[in-house]
C-alpha cells in the first residue's frame, strides 16, 4: 500500500488564541517517559536494564542488564530546546538500596516536582533481545540543567519554612529544596520504558528523516516482524493531532510479514522563520480484533478529538498483554526556509 499525503502548517484563525502561549508551567514528558534525577554519562549502557517502582520512592534502574539481553543501538539525532517537568514518583535513579527520591520525600513529603530545562541532541533506540521485563528501550541525551522543588499546602494565616526559605500563606507554591545541578555535557537526562514479552513480541520500526527543510518531500516506511494492523498520525508541538491512517481510503491498513506500509509526505509551513517539532507515532496490533477494538472513530476526525485519541491510546491499551501491540514514534525538525510543520491529509 502506498499512501501520498502532505504535511501542511496551520496558523491559528484569531490572534487572541495566543495571549497566553506562554504558560505558567512546562509540560510533562510523553507517557511513558522519565526524568533521570541526575543525568548518566554512556548512555548506551542503559538500554536494556531492568526498571521497577522503589519501596523508597521513585523508579528505580538497575545496575546492569540482565543476564541474555542483547542490545542493538539506533542513534536518531534530534536537537532542540525544551522545559520539563515530572512528579519526584515518577522520576528515575540508578542503583539499588535506598534511593535519593525516597530521602527527599521523606524530608519534603510527597509534593515534590522535578523541573528541567534541556538542550537536547540525540535519542537512541534499543532492538532488544532476550530482554524481558519492564525495561529501558529509549534514552535521550543532552545538556542542560534541573531542580527539585516542594510545593507547601496553603494556610490561612501563617508562614511556612522549605529548606529555609519561607514559603507565604495562601501560596501553594513550588520552591527550590536541594541543589541544583547542570551539566555541559551531552548525557543521558530521560528514558522510556517497554514492557518485553519476548516470545511473539512485535518488532516495529519506523524509518524517516528527523531533519527536514520547508517543501522537502520525504518517506515514510513502516517496518514490522509479523503481521500487523496499523494506527499512524502526528501530534504538534501545540498538543493538537492528525490521523494519518486508517482512513476513508484505506480503512484496514494492514503490514504483512516481510513488507511494509510507505507513506510520502511533503514539509510546508506557515510562519516564516519559525522552525517547528511534531512526533511521527504508529501503533501496530498483531489481532485484527484489537486493532477493531483500539482504532480511531470512523469518518474525518477534528484535530482536538484526534489529539484525544493518541493521548488515552496507551492506557487503554493496558487491558490487553504487550505481546499483541506495539508502539514507536521519531520526532520531525522542519527548520527554515520555513516554519512549523504539521502532518495532514491532503
Amino acid at each position: 500500500m502506498h499512501t501520498r499525503l502532505a504535511v501542511l502548517s496551520l496558523a491559528l484563525a484569531a490572534t487572541g488564541c495566543n495571549k497566553n502561549k506562554h504558560a505558567s508551567e512546562p509540560p510533562e514528558l510523553d507517557p511513558g517517559e522519565h526524568l533521570l534525577l541526575t543525568p548518566r554519562g554512556d548512555p548506551e549502557a542503559l538500554l536494556g536494564r531492568t526498571v521497577q517502582e522503589s519501596d523508597s520512592g521513585g523508579l528505580v534502574i538497575s545496575d546492569e542488564r540482565p543476564p541474555g539481553c542483547e542490545v542493538q543501538v539506533r542513534r536518531v539525532p534530534e536537537s532542540w530546546h525544551r522545559s520539563y517537568q515530572q512528579d519526584v514518583g515518577r522520576v528515575a535513579h540508578v542503583g539499588t538500596g535506598d534511593t535519593p527520591i525516597g530521602s527527599l520525600q521523606a524530608q519534603f513529603g510527597k509534593s515534590l516536582r522535578v523541573e528541567a530545562e534541556i538542550e537536547n541532541v540525540e535519542v537512541l533506540h534499543a532492538d532488544l533481545r532476550g530482554c524481558p521485563g519492564k525495561v529501558v528501550n529509549a534514552v535521550k541525551v543532552g545538556t542542560g540543567k534541573r531542580e527539585i522543588k516542594a510545593q507547601e499546602e496553603a494556610k490561612a494565616d501563617i508562614k511556612v519554612k522549605v529548606k529555609g526559605v519561607p514559603v507565604g500563606a495562601g501560596g501553594g507554591k513550588w520552591r527550590n529544596v536541594a541543589r541544583g545541578h547542570e551539566w555541559s555535557v551531552p548525557q543521558a537526562w530521560a528514558f522510556s520504558v517497554r514492557e518485553v514479552e519476548e516470545a511473539g513480541q512485535i518488532r516495529l520500526d519506523l524509518v524517516m528523516p528527523s531533519k527536514l527543510q520547508d517543501g522537502e518531500q520525504f518517506a515514510v516506511r513502516v517496518l514490522t516482524s509479523k503481521q500487523v494492523w496499523v494506527v499512524a498520525g502526528f501530534v504538534r508541538e501545540d498538543g493538537t493531532a492528525g490521523i494519518l491512517v486508517p482512513r476513508t481510503q484505506h480503512p484496514r491498513p494492514v503490514i504483512t510479514s516481510g513488507s511494509g506500509l510507505d507513506l510520502t509526505l511533503q514539509a510546508q509551513c506557515a510562519v516564516p522563520d519559525k522552525p517547528s517539532r511534531e512526533k511521527f507515532v504508529v501503533f501496530a496490533f498483531a489481532e485484527e480484533g484489537d486493532f477493531d477494538m483500539f482504532k480511531p472513530p470512523q469518518g474525518e476526525i477534528g484535530e482536538a478529538e484526534a489529539a484525544a485519541y493518541f493521548s488515552e491510546l496507551p492506557k487503554r491499551l493496558e487491558a490487553i498483554p504487550s505481546r499483541r501491540w506495539s508502539t514507536t514514534s521519531v520526532h520531525v525538525l522542519v527548520e527554515p526556509i520555513a516554519g512549523g510543520t504539521v502532518m495532514t491529509p491532503r
